[in-house]
């Protein structure tokens, strides 16, 4: 069976304050005075839940309370919902409907349609692989709290899909939930005959496997170092149908009006350019400088004018990479430490405990 390189994922959690010095102003930890940036997403993506907790006998308004989630946020799909919340949320429906798959009955109820903009700029294409290249670099449009990534090398794809907010929990339901929306995605631009080489995601397997395999009909693997769909390149060939020009015109038009205003933040831009490029292993400066459209040394006069460093940003994403494949996976130590490019797992250990005070085994199982 096939075995592709399946690169890395950057999952992410809140590391605590005491542990982290002065790295800890780039890892949204609130502090006196401050009001830290929370990534946020439409609610129209998780609109199938309430249902699907009445079909479970289950009242929403119990989960919600306990989740402490606002009463009115499935009202209006264009709502906004902060990604901790969505996290909560999931793991708290999992526990009342005794159902550790919640994330997959969400997410394969959804389709293009609930990314809003994000997902009408996908259909604004001539091919699945330039509609899918547009929700990548759009999907903020969507979710300010995570990245989509199309990554091909050696005849093969991967769209890839990771969480960029630091101050999470759990992440497992969000993961097999955005997978499955991933799954519909392509689907509906490709038509039924598509489907994917294999799966895989970066968290611990439900106690129930049958839902996943049959939903998606190819091997998923769980435990791995990257949530993602991966399939045969050539489909990235396949031609979509015509969209009327007038409305894509304005669809476009909307989408880089609304773009410019969420990329106006640039120490959550730059972040989550550099989560994104970790996927690639191209996350220098003068990559991320030309992805920003600007030149190495404006990049370097930006970086100092909201008193941030480059290395410190970088060795934070890695840290909460880290912790999130240690408490939401089963992965060795070394696929860990190769999944963040260090050569040995005793490197890892050391730039770990230089992090967080802690030994990976420890954090582990201080996590569970």
């Amino acid at each position: 069976m096939y075995a592709p390189n399946l690169g890395k994922t950057f999952e992410i959690v809140t590391i605590p304050v005491s542990t982290l010095g002065r790295m800890n102003r780039h890892l949204h930890v609130q502090e006196p005075g401050s009001i830290p940036f929370v990534g946020s997403a439409r609610i129209a993506a998780f609109l199938p839940l309430p249902e699907i907790l009445s079909e479970f006998g289950i009242d929403v308004r119990d989960v919600m309370r306990e989740a402490r989630v606002q009463a009115d946020i499935f009202d209006d799909p264009d709502n906004l919902i902060p990604y901790p919340d969505v996290g909560r949320l999931l793991s708290v429906s999992a526990r009342h409907t005794s159902c550790d798959y919640i994330g997959l009955l969400v997410g394969q109820r959804s389709r293009s349609a609930s990314l809003g903009l994000a997902g009408q700029v996908a259909l604004c294409a001539d091919t699945v692989g330039q509609g899918l290249r547009n929700l990548s670099n759009y999907f903020t449009l969507q979710n300010t709290a995570a990245t989509v990534s199309v990554i091909t090398s050696g005849g093969f794809t991967r769209f890839v899909y990771a969480i960029a907010e630091p101050q999470m929990g759990d992440t497992r339901h969000i993961q097999l939930g955005a997978i499955a929306l991933a799954f519909n995605i392509l689907q509906e631009l490709c038509g039924s005959k598509w489907l994917p080489i294999v799966i895989t995601v970066a968290s611990k397997a439900p106690s129930n496997l049958r839902p996943c395999q049959k939903f998606f009909r190819a091997p998923v693997r769980f435990d791995s170092d990257e949530t993602a769909l991966v399939f045969d390149s050539q489909w990235l060939e396949w031609p979509l149908p015509s969209l009327d020009p007038l409305k894509r015109r304005q669809i476009e038009a909307e989408v880089r009006a609304r773009h410019i205003s969420i990329m106006a933040d640039f120490p959550t831009t730059f972040r989550r350019v550099l989560r994104k490029q970790l996927f690639t292993g191209e996350f220098s400066m003068d990559s991320i400088a030309a992805l920003l459209g600007i030149h190495r040394r404006t990049l370097d006069r930006r970086l100092k004018q909201h008193d941030m460093f480059y290395s410190e940003m970088l060795m934070s994403v890695k840290c909460e990479v880290a912790c999130q494949l240690l408490r939401d996976t089963h992965l060795k130590m070394q696929q860990v430490a190769e999944s963040l490019q260090y050569v040995s797992a005793a490197n890892f250990s050391t730039a770990f405990r230089r992090w967080t005070g802690l030994t990976p085994s420890a954090y582990r199982r201080q996590a569970r």
